[in-house]
């Protein structure tokens, strides 16, 4: 493997046998001058996942499969681990590609990916972290829509998009490549994350002043499936992701986060509100190891946070015809914090609640309309041109 590159690839994986095989043949089917060097880092799967991972190493020890590469390795374990993030640094510290990336084994490889970023790497020896774009399908293959990337900005990755609730992550995982030196430099996925350890990481590169690069190009397919991390709950990424804002922006910013944190729960629960003061107490059970300060910091800005967002979930619960819950939720605000009153989001309820509920259904209406046209010129804008 010494007079061409070597791109290595790993791969966690547990009980994924229904997907497994094909996520395999898109890395090993890769063309090119290169070597692929492929590390299944299985958890211990009960299904037939390790029946399929022994047959492509039988077929690859044997010469009986004809790579269209300068060669391939194949190495695999199937033992417990600590989680996905562990799984995926194990086959990191083994690598012995210049180039590395990781592909979970439901997830799938574009044709001509690996040619495609070795031959950028080679042109731009400066460029530590490339990513490209890709497409996003269903658990048969199916094309669901496109996933257009566009230029890294660290600024607008660490932050959130209020304006229509969403998060700010437009870097497709499956799209990612960098070279080996990187983990030098910043070290290997943060196991404390189990669904933003990716983000985390584009993040510590940005932080890091590497050089960061968007390829226009599709590299990688993400499959989504029922029942899996990503769609689980509409919530689910919240608490790593307020960890994630609290590092990189700090507690003093935390307020916005929180308020939109506790509104989704809120949203998302028939405006229960114990769920959101549970959610609010786990928050700080989980921040107890930080300094009195910064977690003084914190308390005062999630307090804010949760008012605020019962404030916003009352004019939701008003828009749904929901009158205990918006009744509830904005008396126990103001009677707790009665200067709350002259916030914008008081007057907002308020007024809308003066007009009534048709007019203020029709102005919201109005108002996601003219965020859409923003977003898709200020954000999306590749989407439009791409039709």
């Amino acid at each position: 493997m010494k007079d061409k590159p070597t791109i290595s690839i790993v791969t966690p994986s547990f009980n994924q046998g229904q997907y497994i095989e094909e996520t395999v043949k898109s890395v090993i089917s890769q063309e090119g001058e290169f070597f692929i060097d492929y590390i299944i880092m299985d958890g211990g799967s009960t299904d037939n996942s390790v029946e399929i991972i022994k047959k492509y190493d039988d077929l690859i020890k044997s010469a009986s499969w004809k790579p269209r590469c300068r060669g391939v390795e194949f190495r695999w374990v199937s033992e417990k681990d600590k989680g996905q993030a562990h799984a995926i640094n194990k086959g990191f510290q083994i690598a012995k590609g210049q180039i590395v990336s990781w592909i979970n084994s439901d997830d799938l490889y574009c044709d001509k990916a690996f040619s495609t970023v070795i031959d950028h790497f080679a042109r731009h020896p400066a460029d530590d972290f490339i990513f490209g774009d890709g497409d996003v399908v269903n658990e048969h293959g199916g094309l669901q829509w496109e996933w257009l990337s566009r230029p890294y900005n660290f600024s607008l990755l660490k932050s959130y998009h209020f304006l229509w609730n969403d998060f700010t992550n437009y870097i497709m995982q499956q799209a990612t490549f960098w070279r080996t030196s990187v983990f030098q430099k910043i070290g290997f996925l943060d196991e404390s994350f189990h669904y933003a350890m990716d983000i985390e990481y584009w993040l510590r590169i940005g932080r890091a002043g590497l050089k960061t690069v968007h390829i226009p190009s599709k590299l990688g397919k993400f499959r989504m499936i029922e029942g899996t991390k990503s769609l689980s709950s509409a919530t689910v990424f919240w608490p790593e992701s307020l960890e994630i804002f609290r590092i990189y922006n700090g507690p003093n910013a935390m307020e916005p986060f929180l308020r939109y944190y506790f509104y989704n729960e809120g949203l998302y629960n028939a405006f229960n509100l114990d769920i959101m003061k549970k959610r609010g107490k786990e928050l700080l059970e989980k921040w107890k190891h930080l300094s009195q300060n910064e977690l003084s910091i914190l308390k005062d800005n999630l307090e804010k946070g949760f008012n605020r967002a019962c404030l916003m979930l009352a004019y939701e619960a008003f828009l749904q015809g929901d009158e205990n819950s918006e009744h509830t939720l904005f008396k126990k605000t103001l009677s707790q914090r009665p200067y709350l009153v002259l916030h914008y989001l008081s007057l907002y309820f308020i007024a809308n609640k003066f007009l009534g509920r048709s007019h203020a259904q029709g102005i919201k209406k109005k108002l996601q309309r003219l965020a859409q046209k923003y977003r898709m010129r200020r954000y999306l804008y590749r989407y439009e041109s791409n039709n």
